[in-house]
């Protein structure tokens, strides 16, 4: 009995997030740019506690590339690019904005961390064609955990962590601890 009544608690919790979710949803789907996307985000992250974490869900999961059951994003958090793939149990913590970033099963993401569109999106001598700006994809590894307030540009593998404050600038290989800016490997205690 106590089972059916959470799963109900829950069934409820997720339909009043879709409606809560339904302007940001209709803005996103009739702008189709990526600037009503981002409006839809931000809007949503504004909504507090365990309602805002559902209509966050039902937004992300009807707009971003991938976005898995069991996969929650906190207030004030959000997404820059639609490209996004969150996989099952990823969990994005309070204020942060993510780019195009895959984050893979069971990520945890501490508050206020960035994950950019790459190392070069926000403006550099490396600009693509006609002076666009180059947006690559970062892939954050299953398992891994990105601590509080740390700015990840380059990839993260399987099973890491990066410490809190933590600038990624180059690749991270699976099973790994870095810390500072720039992240440097901390060689393992065993």
């Amino acid at each position: 009995m106590v089972s059916g009544l959470k799963e109900g608690l829950r069934a409820l919790l997720a339909g009043l997030g879709t409606i809560i979710a339904l302007p940001a949803l209709a803005l996103s789907a009739w702008g189709r740019s990526d600037e009503s996307f981002v409006w839809g985000g931000q809007a949503l992250a504004l909504v507090p506690g365990a309602i805002g974490n559902a209509a966050r869900a039902a937004f992300y999961v009807r707009t971003l590339a991938v976005f898995e059951p069991g996969a929650t994003i906190h207030f004030g958090s959000y997404f820059s690019k639609r490209g996004a793939r969150v996989y099952a149990g990823a969990g994005v913590g309070a204020y942060c904005i993510i780019g195009l970033a895959d984050l893979g099963p069971r990520v945890r993401i501490a508050s206020r961390v960035s994950i950019t569109s790459g190392l070069h999106y926000h403006g550099s001598a490396a600009r693509g064609v006609g002076g666009q700006d180059v947006v690559e994809r970062v892939t954050i590894g299953a398992n891994t955990w990105i601590g509080e307030a740390a700015v990840v540009g380059a990839n993260v593998g399987a099973n890491c962590i990066v410490g809190m404050g933590s600038v990624v600038v180059q690749p991270v290989p699976d099973g790994s601890t870095v810390m500072g800016n720039p992240a440097r490997r901390i060689p393992s205690a065993a």
